[in-house]
């Protein structure tokens, strides 16, 4: 067996939650394997530097460090947030931070137990999701039908009196009952195809090739706002298996989406690429899931906190002449596809559509 100096730093180094000890002065003395991964820096690198590196903008974290070492009493479950160097992205934390006592017996470092969440918070979010639309989608079944049957009825009977009047000005009313008849019935339409089961006809797929249909059928709308496509696919990325008419849908409302946010002169950016963050292994399924990841990424004005919290709420909808059925929808078939989505956003800081679509690897 290991002797104890050795033992503590075996199970320092092997516990899969993150640990930092962490001195009075708030400098970073080590940490773990596991905060190395959680914030894509090599362990070495944070030795002596400020603890301020890891939870930036976040001066409430400290003063709670520095009162654990002050007082000699722990505080459990903080939440607070990290930043992922491979990708900028803030991902969310819970902190615990207990003080350590010197050989005087007084507190003069702190020992933070730092959990990602992240998982976590993203599981209760699909779940939140995909309750609140089944309930939806339950709710719009049954209006759809009810208002569909006499709407159709509506509209058959003002056509054919329309076909008996003479008269112009009565016409043009007649011709508004028409059109919004028609309109109503194009909304019932879209509100069926959200209630109703996804049944997909998967074969293989080339991403890439989706992508390109899409930008050629919206470049004409991009470029009259003097805009621009950038891309950057991953040429490795393997065939996927999906529906290929459903992910159109979903790329073209991202990508449609996009185009309405940028401001004149704006870029759309497009990404493929290969993400680990999600992988799971069980003994259940020993095949590692990885996920191919494709960004939309637009510079426009980005989205409210208010309105993020509503994004894939049905009929919601951010722009004047939405429906608010582009992205339930999205989501619902990205979900059939055994996938996940994600809007990232800042006011300011333009926004990003993600969508994981399952890869299967031995």
């Amino acid at each position: 067996m290991a002797s104890p100096p050795d033992l503590f730093q075996n199970i320092f180094s092997s516990i899969a939650d993150g640990l930092v000890l962490a001195s009075q002065d708030l400098k970073i003395v080590c940490v773990n394997q596991a905060v190395e991964e959680m914030f894509g820096v090599s362990k070495d690198k944070f030795h002596g530097q400020p603890l301020a590196l890891l939870f930036p903008d976040q001066q409430e974290i400290l003063d709670v460090v520095q009162e654990t070492i002050a007082f000699g009493f722990a505080c459990r479950e903080i939440e607070c947030r990290g930043i992922r160097k491979s990708s900028s992205s803030a991902f969310p934390l819970i902190l615990t931070a207990s003080p350590v006592s010197g050989e005087d017996g007084k507190p003069d470092h702190a020992i933070l137990l730092i959990k990602d969440i992240s998982r976590l918070k993203d599981h209760q979010q699909r779940h939140e999701q995909s309750d609140r639309m089944d309930n939806l989608g339950i709710l719009a079944l049954g209006m759809a039908h009810e208002i569909k049957n006499p709407l159709v009825s509506i509209g058959a009977s003002a056509q054919l009196l329309l076909k008996e009047l003479k008269s112009p000005e009565q016409r043009k009313f007649l011709e508004i009952v028409v059109s919004e008849s028609d309109r109503i019935n194009r909304m019932m339409e879209r509100m069926l195809d959200f209630a109703r089961p996804d049944q997909l006809e998967i074969r293989t797929a080339n991403i890439h090739e989706i992508l390109e249909e899409i930008l050629v059928l919206e470049k004409d709308s991009l470029d009259k706002k003097g805009g621009r496509f950038i891309q950057q696919y991953d040429p490795s990325l393997p065939l996927i298996q999906a529906d290929e008419d459903r992910l159109k849908q979903v790329f073209l409302n991202l990508i449609q989406n996009a185009i309405d946010a940028v401001e004149p002169g704006g870029e759309i950016r497009l990404v493929t690429q290969i993400n680990r963050d999600f992988s799971i292994k069980t003994r259940r399924s020993p095949n590692l899931q990885i996920h191919l990841l494709v960004e939309v990424w637009d510079n426009g004005p980005g989205i409210s906190e208010a309105a993020m919290s509503k994004l894939f709420t049905p009929f919601f909808s951010t722009k004047k002449k939405g429906n608010g059925l582009g992205l339930p929808i999205s989501l619902k078939i990205i979900e059939a596809h055994q996938g996940k989505m994600k809007i990232v956003s800042e006011e300011g800081k333009g926004a990003r559509a993600q969508v994981f679509l399952p890869l299967t690897q031995g």
